[in-house]
């Protein structure tokens, strides 16, 4: 059985350690592809991980080395030397590179190292020479082995912090930039100043990795591994029956990989237990935990810190101050100093000026509520409110009756039993999903009758509760009006609607937050945003999911509206990191796509290409592949513009995986617009494909791509299939596969129609032009034929596609349809008449039929006007032209026409043999020019090599 260790996961071997490493893998693959991109003799890209406690930085670092080591292409070109978790020896410069050397000899097996280092602090007391000579040791290290040093520095921030002479924390920084030998890779539970801070040493030295909660797919691998180490794989199938309870888990330690090992524990021990009992023993487990980090703090910052554990929600630091009873200076410096430990994080709310805080490990405040605030009306409410959004309805639903049964099993006081149950029937009346809700009701009033009697006012709230309920009823109506008037154009109607509702109840949240979208759908940006805040004031009801995402969202969209873009970016973030909106209802979980699309927009606009990247990333993770059509769309929108983004960023095979995960999202019998993006990806990947040489991918790509078009689809749908399968085609003929090409024909016969828009078909005649004369290039002229005949089908009136056809017919050398070959190219001339490729091959099609006076006019008008790039691409043809008629007399008109252009400088060879012919004396030429002379002069004269009289020498 594989050893678990939580806190000291460098105390398992490395394959130990590679078993228990099943989260994360995209972080890691990020990290080894920047260790690949490393440039020998350059600067290094130093690293960092960011993460609180638990994160699993450790881990990740040391299976990071691990990889590098097990890789042939890696291990040959570094050398992983990782220190100790805790190094409170380092309190100098010198000190860190000793300890490079002897931690080199734990890597390596080689003691010499160690010797090296102990001889030098034996030998030189000297600090800076002892820092110097350390590093020369490593360097001699990379010239002896040929290896760059990664060396991976955990608490890298105390280290740091441990060097109070900052002069040596600079030249650590220009070390690093001069000797590329070296990697640096260090971790650290939060941002500190160092790194930090504008003009600190450090500032934007690393590449930052932040580690954040992993997901659910992550979360499952966690439990699954778990499980088989501890034998019990029948779990995992057990928990999935039980809807929910592992992503409980999840969301309530925060996606803490060290938490929810913790509790996948639990969960295999008690597989069917209740959730509240996973609840209170995962609390159990870690007390000792939270005990030790808050008696870590000093006097002040921990009333601080008790303060805002109190009230939950975030607080803005004069609250702070009133409830820890100290001036506003000394709790903000407090709560600086917590801010920068990590145990504290700022919040800002899109309708308050002012920053907020709270503690930054809410699973503390869940302890904290459990241990120490189990009475009185407000913690009670904090605590339902939690529990809500944690569990979810399906999850309340059977804490609800456990909770009476509870009631009437033991005894309780009257006044906690009061509060209890006011609290609860709120939540309980809102969940019209609940089947038992009025058995609730029921019972919960004749409890209190029994209890404390008919008069109590909780008996009263609780009726109130759920007759409030009809209330419900007509806001639920109004909304659905108000949609249908929107959905007609009819805003102003809507808005009036809605802000009758908001005068009789000024703290709807719901109501505000409609307001708000109302008005966005007229352009009137600032007083949505007077709007949006206002519900945000009012606080969004538990039972809409998601509330806050939508808040957040169109916020964004009224701030873009007012170009305040950084602040759109800012809350399009919030949006999409919204916890309410993980679990929450489709609209919910779309408001929390499209603000992470919308995020991941205009950041690419602000060429800040891998925060967006991430953005569109975590657009596709709020969506469900089975989730409706209007979602899947959005996740695959964001998939296919994180491709094309990754590929600007020449991140070819990222940008290739990202768009293949775009067909999770899309079925065949999905809407066309849906369909759309799947094309439009396969599409891309298909080219790229091609382009990377990868041709076997390419044809897969471009096969797959079909399955979601029809012939019945939209033009623009059915042209981008048909020059895909054109393209698909043209690869198959290229590899020997001599079918593709009669397909592709087949194809856009099937989905090219006559009766579409004469652009479309224009754009796909030109495509097949195209591969017409890639066709004719590799002497395929019966297929061409055919590819231009088809084109001159979609588009009559395209010159190039006539020209093609005629080509196709001479190369073919069938001299009985010269007369057709004429009648095509003459079509060309006279779609194009200055078509110079129209020109020459009339010109061509005359020359074979003897009509060289004609023949020899239109060749001298396609020179005239065709430029140079078209004298070097029919250079070739036009030679061969010019030499057939000095051979058949026309020697004198040859020259007209090479004189009159530059044909006499390109063909120098042919230039001179004809004034030779017609009896000039040449002036003396290079030899090679002279040799080609006189084999162009044999062609003309049709002679056989046999020598004759010349002039001027040749």
């Amino acid at each position: 059985m594989t050893r678990q260790r939580l806190y000291n996961p460098a105390h398992l071997t490395p394959d130990e350690l590679k078993e228990t490493f099943v989260a994360r893998e995209d972080t890691l693959a990020e990290m080894l592809r920047l260790i690949r991109e490393q440039t020998p003799g350059r600067p290094c890209q130093h690293m960092m991980l960011i993460g609180a406690r638990g994160m699993g930085k450790t881990t990740l670092g040391l299976r990071f080395l691990y990889a590098i080591e097990d890789h042939p292409g890696l291990r040959d070109h570094w050398q992983p030397v990782a220190f100790d978790e805790e190094s409170y020896g380092i309190v100098s410069l010198a000190d860190f590179w000793i300890h490079a050397l002897r931690h080199l000899t734990r890597a390596t097996g080689e003691s010499r190292w160690k010797a090296r280092a102990d001889s030098l602090e034996k030998d030189d007391r000297d600090i800076k020479r002892l820092a110097a000579y350390a590093l020369d040791a490593l360097i001699d290290f990379h010239e002896e082995t040929g290896k760059r040093l990664i060396l991976f520095v955990e608490n890298i921030d105390a280290v740091l912090g441990q060097i109070h002479d900052e002069r040596e924390i600079h030249m650590l920084r220009a070390t690093l930039i001069e000797r590329p030998e070296i990697l640096l890779l260090g971790s650290a539970n939060a941002f500190f100043e160092a790194i930090g801070g504008y003009g600190q040493p450090l500032y934007e030295f690393f590449r930052v990795l932040k580690l954040v909660g992993i997901g659910q797919e992550d979360s499952r691998r966690i439990l699954k591994a778990t499980a088989d180490r501890e034998g019990r794989p029948d779990v995992p199938e057990v928990l999935n029956r039980e809807h929910g309870r592992l992503e409980t888990i999840r969301r309530l330690t925060g996606g803490s990989p060290r938490l929810l090992v913790l509790a996948c524990r639990m969960l295999i021990e008690s597989p069917l237990g209740s959730a509240m009992e996973d609840l209170e023993r995962l609390i159990d487990e870690q007390t000792p935990y939270f005990k030790a980090r808050i008696e870590e703090l000093p006097v002040q910052a921990r009333k601080v810190f008790h303060c805002l554990s109190e009230g939950w929600k975030p607080l803005p630091a004069k609250e702070v101050a009133r409830a820890a009873r100290l001036s506003s200076s000394h709790a903000s410096a407090q709560l600086k100093q917590l801010l920068d430990r990590g145990y504290v994080r700022e919040v800002r709310l899109p309708h308050a000026k002012r920053t907020r805080y709270e503690v930054a490990d809410r699973f503390y405040n869940i302890y904290y509520l459990l241990r120490f605030s189990r009475t009185g009306r407000e913690p009670l409410e904090r605590l339902v409110g939690f529990l809500h959004d944690l569990f979810g309805p399906s999850g309340m639903r059977t804490m609800y009756p456990a909770t009476l049964t509870t009631l009437q099993n033991h005894g309780i006081g009257t006044q906690e039993l009061s509060e209890l149950l006011g609290v609860l029937a709120g939540h309980v009346a809102r969940d019209t999903g609940f089947e038992g809700r009025d058995d609730w009701r029921i019972q919960a009033v004749a409890i209190v009758v029994e209890r404390i009697g008919p008069d109590a006012p909780v008996v009263k709230e609780i009726v109130d509760a759920f007759s409030g309920q009809a209330h419900g009823r007509r806001f639920q109506e109004s909304l659905l009006e108000v949609e249908k008037l929107v959905d007609a154009g009819r805003f102003v109607e809507a808005e009036g609607l809605l802000q009758e509702f908001v005068e009789r109840e000024p703290h709807s949240a719901v109501a505000w937050l409609m307001v708000g979208w109302v008005l966005v759908q007229q352009d009137r940006f600032e007083a949505a945003l007077a709007s949006l805040d206002r519900a945000a004031d009012c606080g969004g009801p538990d039972y809409v999911r998601g509330f806050n995402a939508w808040v957040r969202t169109l916020r964004g969209v009224a701030l873009l509206g007012i170009d305040r873009r950084d602040e759109a970016i800012a809350s399009f973030e919030e949006a999409s990191q919204d916890e309410g909106s993980q679990e929450a209802s489709s609209p919910g979980r779309l408001a929390a796509a499209f603000a992470s699309m919308s995020a991941g927009v205009l950041l690419a606009k602000s060429d800040r290409r891998e925060d967006a990247a991430a953005a569109l990333q975590r657009s596709s993770e709020h969506i469900r592949t089975d989730d409706a059509p209007e979602l899947r769309r959005m996740a695959a929108a964001a998939l296919a513009k994180k491709g094309d983004l990754l590929a600007k960023m020449n991140h070819d095979e990222e940008a290739i995986c990202a768009r293949m995960r775009v067909e999770d999202y899309v079925l065949a019998t999905d809407s066309e617009e849906l369909r759309q993006e799947a094309v439009r990806a396969l599409s891309a990947n298909g080219y790229a494909q091609v382009c990377g040489d990868n041709y076997e991918a390419a044809v897969d790509s471009l096969k797959r791509m079909t399955g979601y078009v029809s012939a019945s689809d939209s033009v623009e749908l059915r042209e981008v299939a048909t020059t895909a399968v054109l393209a698909k085609g043209v690869i198959d003929l290229l590899h020997g596969e001599q079918g593709g090409i009669a397909a592709a024909h087949r194809f856009a016969r099937a989905y090219i129609r006559h009766d579409d828009p004469l652009e479309s078909r224009r754009s796909i005649a030109e495509t097949m032009c195209i591969v017409g004369s890639m066709l004719l290039s590799i002497d395929r002229y019966v297929a061409a034929e055919s590819s231009f005949g088809m084109t001159t089908e979609f588009d009559p009136d395209l010159d190039e596609s006539w020209a093609g056809r005629a080509d196709a017919l001479l190369l073919q050398g069938d001299d009985a349809r010269l007369s057709e070959a004429e009648k095509y190219a003459r079509r060309a001339v006279g779609l194009g008449p200055d078509n110079p490729n129209a020109l020459l091959t009339v010109s061509d099609v005359l020359a074979r039929r003897d009509r060289w006076g004609e023949a020899l006019n239109q060749l001298e008008h396609s020179v005239r006007i065709g430029g140079n790039e078209f004298l070097d691409k029919e250079s070739r043809r036009l030679t061969g032209l010019l030499v057939e008629a000095a051979v058949a007399g026309q020697r004198r008109r040859v020259k007209e026409i090479m004189a009159g252009s530059a044909l006499a400088e390109r063909m120098e060879p042919l230039w001179h043999a004809v004034r030779v012919e017609m009896g000039e004396e040449l002036e003396p030429l290079p030899t090679e020019i002279m040799d080609a002379v006189i084999e162009v002069r044999r062609r003309i004269s049709g002679d056989d090599g046999s020598e004759r009289e010349t002039v001027g020498g040749v």
